[in-house]
C-alpha cells in the first residue's frame, strides 16, 4: 500500500514538473527567437523553427510511464491515464509494428549504458500517421541503478529547420535558466542531466 501511495505522489509531482517545463519552454521559445543567427553568409542561413515538444518520464523500476498532453496526442494515449502512469508496453503498442523492435532496443540500450538515445518511429494516432523523433536518457539513483528515463518527442515536419547549432542544447540552456530563476530544483536537476547527456 505504501508503494502505491508513493507512486501516486510521484505521478502528481511529475505531472506538475511536466507542466512547469512546458510553461518554461513557451517562454524559452521567445528567448530563442531573439538569438542572432550565426555569422554565416546570408544566403546560407537557415532559420531555426522551434517545434512543439512533448515531454515524458518513465519511472523504470515501477514501470510508470508519464507524459504531457502533446506526448499523449502524438501517441493516441489518454492524458489522464498517462498523467497517472501507464506501462511502457502501452506506449510501445502505439508505435508502428515495424518500428517497435528498434524503439524497445533503444530503450534497453539507454537503460543499460546510461547513454542518450535518439529514435525515429511512426505512430498512428487519430487515424493519422505521424513521424516522431525521440531523444531521451536514463538517470541513475545514488546506487547507480536505472531510475528515471526522461526525454522529449517532436513530430518531424518539413517546417523544422536547423541553423547548424544544437537545438537540444539551446532548449535545455533556456529552460535551465528559467528553472534556476524560479527555484525549481527538481527541474534544474533533470535539465542539467539532459545537458550532460547531450555532451556525450
Amino acid at each position: 500500500m505504501q508503494q502505491a501511495e508513493r507512486a501516486k505522489v510521484l505521478a502528481s509531482e511529475i505531472a506538475g514538473l511536466l507542466n512547469d517545463v512546458r510553461v518554461n519552454l513557451d517562454v524559452s521559445k521567445g528567448l530563442l527567437n531573439n538569438i542572432p543567427a550565426a555569422s554565416a553568409p546570408k544566403e546560407e542561413r537557415a532559420r531555426l523553427v522551434i517545434p512543439e515538444m512533448g515531454f515524458f518520464t518513465w519511472f523504470v523500476s515501477g514501470n510508470l510511464f508519464h507524459g504531457d498532453g502533446l506526448f499523449a496526442r502524438l501517441h493516441g494515449l489518454n492524458l489522464e491515464s498517462l498523467s497517472s502512469g501507464v506501462g511502457v508496453e502501452d506506449v510501445i503498442s502505439r508505435i508502428a509494428t515495424k518500428d517497435q523492435p528498434e524503439v524497445a532496443g533503444g530503450f534497453r540500450f539507454a537503460i543499460s549504458s546510461g547513454k542518450r538515445c535518439s529514435l525515429s518511429y511512426a505512430t498512428y494516432a487519430d487515424t493519422l500517421c505521424r513521424d516522431i523523433a525521440l531523444i531521451g536518457s536514463c538517470l541513475r539513483n545514488e546506487e547507480g541503478m536505472p531510475s528515471f528515463f526522461s526525454g522529449i518527442v517532436v513530430e518531424k515536419t518539413a517546417a523544422v529547420f536547423l541553423d547548424g547549432s544544437d537545438p537540444f542544447k539551446a532548449y535545455c540552456d533556456a529552460a535551465l535558466s528559467l528553472a534556476q530563476e524560479r527555484g525549481n530544483l527538481l527541474a534544474t536537476r533533470y535539465i542539467r542531466s539532459a545537458l550532460n547527456s547531450a555532451a556525450t
